[in-house]
C-alpha cells in the first residue's frame, strides 16, 4: 500500500477519529504542551508552504479561545463555605480541557487539510460503518454547509444595511434576531430532509410490537 493511498480522504478520516480518542485520554500536561506546540508549528509551516489564508483559521481559532475564556470563567470559581471562592480542582480541569480542545482543533486542520465538502462526503461514503449511519452523516455535512452559506449572505446583507457590531444593546439584539432566524431556517431545513427521505423509503425506526 503506497503513502499517497495511505493519505486518502477516508484513511484520515480514520486517523483522526483514533487521534481523537488518544487526545481525550491525555491528562499529562508534559505530553499535552509539547504535542500542541508541535502541532501548532506543524500548522504554520503548512500555511506557509501551500500559500493559504489565515484569516479565516484565525477567526475559527478566535471563536475557540472565546469559548475557552467561557470554559474558565464556570470552572475556576465555586460556592464554597465563605461564599465565591476559587477552586483548585476546576482550574486544573480547565487547564487540560483548554490543551485538549486547542490540540483537536490543529488536528482538525491538519488532518482535513485541503479536504472541501464534496471530498468530505465522498470520504464518508467510503467508510465501514452501517449505509444509514453514513447517509446521516452525509446529510449532516450538507447541511452544515447550506447553513453557513446562509449565515455568510445574511452578515453581507447586515453590513449591506450599515450595520457595524460593537458593544452596545443593537448589537445584541440584532445578533439574537440572526441567530433565530438562522436557527428557524435550520428547522425547516431539517423537516424539508425528514420529508424526503421518508419519501425515499428512510425508516428512522420502528416501533416495537406491544
Amino acid at each position: 500500500m503506497t503513502i499517497h493511498r495511505l493519505l486518502q480522504p477516508h484513511f484520515r478520516l480514520i486517523y483522526l477519529f483514533i487521534w481523537g480518542l488518544i487526545i481525550s485520554g491525555l491528562s499529562d500536561f508534559t505530553w499535552l504542551i509539547p504535542l500542541n506546540l508541535f502541532a501548532f508549528a506543524a500548522f504554520l509551516i503548512s500555511l506557509l508552504f501551500s500559500q493559504s489564508a489565515f484569516g479565516p483559521y484565525l477567526k475559527r481559532w478566535f471563536t475557540l479561545v472565546i469559548f475557552i475564556a467561557l470554559m474558565w470563567a464556570t470552572l475556576t470559581w465555586k460556592v464554597g463555605e465563605n461564599g465565591i471562592e476559587l477552586n483548585l480542582q476546576g482550574i486544573e480541569l480547565a487547564e487540560k480541557l483548554s490543551l485538549r480542545t486547542h490540540l483537536l482543533l490543529i488536528s482538525l486542520w491538519l488532518f482535513l487539510w485541503n479536504i472541501n465538502d464534496a471530498v468530505l462526503v465522498q470520504a464518508i461514503g467510503k467508510l465501514p460503518l452501517p449505509e444509514k449511519l453514513i447517509q446521516l452523516f452525509v446529510l449532516t455535512v450538507r447541511y452544515i454547509a447550506l447553513l453557513g452559506e446562509l449565515r455568510q449572505k445574511m452578515d453581507i446583507a447586515m453590513r449591506a444595511r450599515g450595520f457595524r457590531p460593537g458593544l452596545n444593546r443593537r448589537t445584541l439584539y440584532v445578533t439574537a434576531q440572526s441567530v433565530a432566524l438562522l436557527l428557524i431556517h435550520a428547522l425547516l431545513k431539517a423537516e424539508t430532509a425528514q420529508m424526503a427521505l421518508k419519501c425515499r423509503g428512510f425508516q428512522f425506526g420502528k416501533k416495537r410490537e406491544k
